[in-house]
C-alpha cells in the first residue's frame, strides 16, 4: 500500500515522525533545563553554554525557549545556524518594536551601547544553535556586545566539544557564567511526544500502534528523540508496505530488528575470518602496540572494556559522552566489519571487540560487547 493511502486510513495528513525544527511541531517541554535557564537569567548569569550529543533535541529546546520565554525576559532572538555579524545585528534590530528600530548609524563597536538604550531595563536573550560551527569573528564581536549591553543574555547551544571552543576563546572563558547539559528524554516523555504528534497530524489515540507497540518503539531509541523519529518512520513505512492494521510489539521488534538480522549474517561471515585461533596474526601483531593505530575514541572504548567485562553501546555512550550512532560505527570497525578499515591496518588484530550477546542493561535488553581473548592477551603484554 502507498504511504499516503496508509496515512489516510488513520486520518493522518502526513507522517507524525517527520523530522523538522518548525516551531509549530509538538514537543515535550524540558522543564528542568528550562527552569535552570530561568534561574540563571534571574541570577544574572549572562552567558550560558548548553551542550548535548547529536539528536538530543537542542534545536527543540531552543524553540521551547522562544515559545515560552523565561520569566522577565522581554525579547528572545534565536539563530538557527552561523550568521555573520551584520546579519545578527539586523535580526536583533528587527526583534524590537517598530518605534525602537530606527537606529542612528552604528558600527559593530557602538551597537551594544545603542542596544542598551533601546531595551532599557528589559532583558533580551540571544540563542545561538550549532554554536560549535561559528566563526571566531562572531564570538569576538559578541564578547564586545556582552560588555556594552548589561541587560543582554546569551545561550550557546552545541555539541559537547563546544565547551572546549568557548574555553579556548580567552575573552569568553572569563565571562561564561553557566554550563548546562541536556539530559536524555525519559520513556514517559517519549511516549507523550508520539501521542502528541499523532494527534497533531489528525490521528486518534495511538492508532495504528498498540500499547505494547508504542512501548517497544519508545524503548528502541536509547532516549534519543531523533532516533525515535527515525525508528518510528521505519515502522510506519513497513506497516504501509504490509498493509498492517495494527503495529503491535512483535511487529515493531521485527521491523527494527531487520537491519540487525542482516548485519548478523554479515557479521558471522566476516568474524569467521578473524577467529581468535589465527596464531599467525598474533605473531605478526605482537611486535607493536596496535592501540597506536586506533583513533582516540576507539582507544577510549578499548580502555573502558579493559576495565569492565562487557558494556552496551548505551553504557559506552554515557561514559564517553559520545553520540550512540558514531559509537556504533566505531564498534563495527573494532569488530573488523569494515573491510576498508581492515585492509588499511593489516597489523591490527581484528576483531578487537566481539559481541557477547543480549543482556539487561539500563533497564532493557541490549547487545553487550567485550574485548576478544586475543586483544586481551596482547594488551596484557604491553
Amino acid at each position: 500500500m502507498e504511504r499516503e493511502a496508509y496515512y489516510r486510513r488513520f486520518g493522518w495528513k502526513k507522517s507524525p515522525f517527520i523530522k523538522s525544527t518548525s516551531i509549530d511541531i509538538p514537543i515535550v517541554s524540558r522543564k528542568n533545563e528550562f527552569n535552570e535557564v530561568s534561574e540563571c537569567i534571574g541570577g544574572w548569569d549572562r552567558i550560558m553554554v548548553v551542550t548535548a550529543p547529536i539528536g538530543y533535541g537542542k534545536t527543540t529546546f531552543m524553540n521551547q525557549l522562544v515559545k515560552e520565554k523565561p520569566p522577565k525576559t522581554k525579547y528572545v532572538v534565536a539563530f538557527n545556524a552561523y550568521e555573520p555579524v551584520e546579519e545578527v545585528m539586523q535580526r536583533i534590530k528587527s526583534s524590537l518594536p517598530i518605534h525602537k528600530r530606527i537606529y542612528s548609524k552604528t558600527d559593530r563597536t557602538s551597537f551594544g551601547e545603542m542596544l542598551q538604550k533601546k531595551i532599557g531595563k528589559n532583558k533580551m536573550l540571544l540563542i545561538f544553535d550549532e554554536a560549535q560551527d561559528y566563526d571566531n569573528e562572531l564570538f569576538k564581536w559578541l564578547r564586545i556586545l556582552n560588555d556594552r549591553c548589561n541587560n543582554l543574555f546569551m545561550i550557546f547551544l552545541g555539541l559537547p566539544d563546544l565547551e572546549d571552543k568557548i574555553t579556548s576563546e580567552a575573552s569568553f572563558r572569563d565571562r561564561k557564567s553557566k554550563s548546562i547539559r541536556l539530559n536524555p528524554i525519559i520513556l514517559e516523555d517519549l511516549d507523550t511526544l508520539v501521542r502528541k504528534r499523532i494527534k497533531w497530524v489528525g490521528g486518534k489515540g495511538i492508532k495504528p500502534f498498540t500499547d505494547e507497540g508504542l512501548k517497544r518503539l519508545c524503548s528502541s531509541c536509547n532516549q534519543v528523540p531523533r532516533l525515535l523519529l527515525e525508528n518510528g518512520q521505519k515502522v510506519i513505512e513497513t506497516g504501509a508496505k504490509e498493509g498492517a492494521e495494527e503495529l503491535e510489539g512483535n511487529f515493531v521488534e521485527k521491523t527494527l530488528g531487520q537491519s540487525t538480522e542482516t548485519y548478523d549474517e554479515q557479521d558471522a561471515e566476516i568474524e569467521a575470518v578473524f577467529d581468535d585461533s589465527d596464531a599467525s596474526k598474533v605473531v605478526n601483531a605482537s611486535s607493536y602496540n596496535f592501540m597506536d593505530d586506533l583513533s582516540p575514541t576507539q582507544q577510549d572504548i578499548v580502555k573502558l572494556l579493559q576495565e569492565h567485562d562487557a558494556l552496551s553501546i548505551s553504557e559506552l555512550s554515557q561514559q564517553l559522552n559520545k553520540d550512540i550512532r558514531s559509537l556504533g560505527s566505531l564498534i563495527r570497525k573494532l569488530r573488523g566489519l569494515n573491510r576498508m578499515e581492515v585492509a588499511r591496518k593489516p597489523m591490527v588484530p581484528y576483531p578487537i571487540i566481539i559481541r557477547r550477546g543480549k543482556e539487561i542493561r539500563m533497564g532493557r535488553i541490549q547487545y553487550v560487547y567485550t574485548l576478544s581473548d586475543n586483544a586481551r592477551r596482547m594488551l596484557a603484554k604491553k
